[in-house]
């Protein structure tokens, strides 16, 4: 499928109907005027609407959450904040989702909507499921997100150049839709050491991500993170670069660890690697890795 990010133009689209799944049954979707938004109106049914746009059929849904009505366990933002970031996880496990919003200018009312494309000629019955599924998927990953605490907890130099180095790893986290701790940032707790603060946090994170280019205190806390806690832990090091050759050993001696390099060009690819190595190696433990297959039925 070709990619649809931004494909969706920003401004309002020339006409909008209102319109049951019964009669947009009726209509060839193959065919149907790209000038024209269809909102769907139907009981028990995520609201939505279409517009064709080529071959794809562009579904716009939106999850509306009125803070006074609201008695889910998290806060009506959190849990807002948290179904965008499960967009961005479920398009990164191949979702067809692009252009998630969210608008909370108004206490009262909150806006989560995003876009899910699937082909124009796609059987009605399944485009109606995908809606429900797309829905579902989005809520489902959200709450399990805030429930298991699917966060990353990221090490290494925190100071000058090597916190921004840390800062730009956060960022590209964050386009994927995790949650993301560096220690320094974090509230202290008062009788708790940096070990202690390292291995709290690191113990509720999914997995953990050192920057091991150059030489701090991470030295100290790696073999804790990677022996002690036996934590899955991912190690970003620059190409001809490293904190201490100490460590090398613990890459074909333990399981648990993997060391990817990197250039300042594929910092973010080496990222990707390493998050798709530890997915693949807390699978085989038989953790739920939150993958979701295709989500269009077959």
């Amino acid at each position: 499928m070709a990619n649809i990010d931004n494909a969706v133009p920003k401004e309002e689209f020339d006409d909008m109907e209102d319109i049951s799944l019964f009669e947009l049954e009726q209509l060839n979707l193959t065919s149907l005027n790209e000038n024209i938004t269809y909102n769907i109106l139907e009981d028990n049914f995520p609201q939505c609407s279409i517009r064709r746009l080529a071959e794809n059929l562009l579904i716009r849904i939106e999850e509306h959450i009125y803070t006074k009505y609201w008695f889910h366990k998290y806060h009506a933002f959190v849990f807002a904040e948290a179904m965008i970031k499960a967009i961005k996880r479920l398009r990164l496990n191949g979702f067809p989702f692009s252009d998630e919003e969210l608008d909370e200018d108004d206490d009262v009312h909150i806006f989560v909507r995003w876009t899910l494309t699937v082909p124009n000629n796609i059987d009605i019955g399944v485009l109606s499921q995908s809606i429900n599924h797309a829905f579902d998927s989005v809520f489902e990953r959200a709450n399990s997100m805030l429930e298991n605490s699917d966060s990353i907890l990221i090490l290494g130099k925190d100071t000058g150049e090597g916190l921004d180095l840390l800062k730009r790893i956060q960022a590209h986290l964050d386009t994927l839709g995790f949650y993301t701790y560096i220690i320094k940032e974090q509230p202290d707790i008062i009788g708790e050491s940096v070990m202690q603060k390292v291995l709290r946090f690191g113990l509720s994170s999914r997995f953990v991500i050192v920057e091991n280019s150059e030489p701090t205190g991470h030295l100290y806390e790696f073999p804790h993170i990677t022996k002690f806690a036996e934590l899955t832990s991912v190690v970003l090091q620059r190409q001809g670069e490293g904190s201490t050759w100490m460590f090398e050993d613990l890459y074909h001696k333990l399981n648990n660890i993997k060391k990817f390099e990197y250039t300042n060009d594929t910092l973010e690819e080496a990222i990707n690697l390493g998050i798709e190595w530890a997915n693949d190696y807390l699978k085989s433990f038989g953790v739920n890795s939150s993958d979701i297959d295709h989500l269009i039925p077959d």
